[in-house]
């Protein structure tokens, strides 16, 4: 027998705010789902090209217009350096990765050290081929290491000519209405 007294309407009260909250949470995702689509709209094509950094992967240096790989449009998923959650979501992208395969050139970059990034790749089963910037400031100058800290996010590049653009960019990360980040911080032990 429980010595707590209920409350009366307790309950009832619990679920309809619950309600309340999660409608408030899903219009508040919609708003800011439509202002990350005017941000890519308006950031659109840059109009000046970026550098051809030189990113280490695996077989050793490589511009990133070698990473174009015979297509004029590369798709760089940044992982941040030693991010579980960045693991997550390269690993759940692994079927968009395969559907986009021969239409468009992927690669994973991070800003670790390329042997810390290779045992990583291994432990995930990455697919994707991946380099480190971390000789260069190709994640700076990017958007995605920045003084606060490191960013995870999609880059579109497009190749014309010799020159590389950036066509669209959408950051990714630890924000609060993002269901992977808040499942992390209740299975987090520390």
């Amino acid at each position: 027998m429980s010595s707590k007294k209920e409350i009366p309407g307790l309950r009832l009260w619990n679920a309809v705010r619950t309600r309340q909250l999660e409608e408030e949470i899903r219009d508040l995702e919609r708003q800011l789902a439509a202002k990350q689509f005017e941000l890519l709209e308006l950031g659109g094509q840059q109009e000046e090209p970026i550098a051809n950094h030189v990113l280490l992967g695996p077989s050793g240096p490589a511009y990133l217009s070698e990473l174009f790989c015979h297509h004029n449009e590369l798709v760089i998923f940044h992982v941040m350096a030693d991010c579980e959650f960045c693991d997550v979501w390269l690993t759940s992208m692994h079927s968009l990765a395969k559907r986009l395969q021969g239409r468009v050139a992927l690669a994973a970059v991070s800003p670790e050290p390329l042997d810390h990034l290779s045992r990583r790749a291994a432990s995930n089963q990455w697919s994707l081929p991946y380099y480190s910037s971390a000789a260069c400031d190709f994640s700076e100058a990017m958007g995605f290491e920045h003084d606060h800290g490191e960013a995870a996010g999609l880059l579109v590049c497009q190749l014309v000519e010799e020159d590389i653009y950036v066509a669209a960019k959408a950051p990714l990360g630890p924000a609060s209405f993002c269901s992977m980040w808040i499942l992390g911080d209740l299975l987090r032990g520390d």
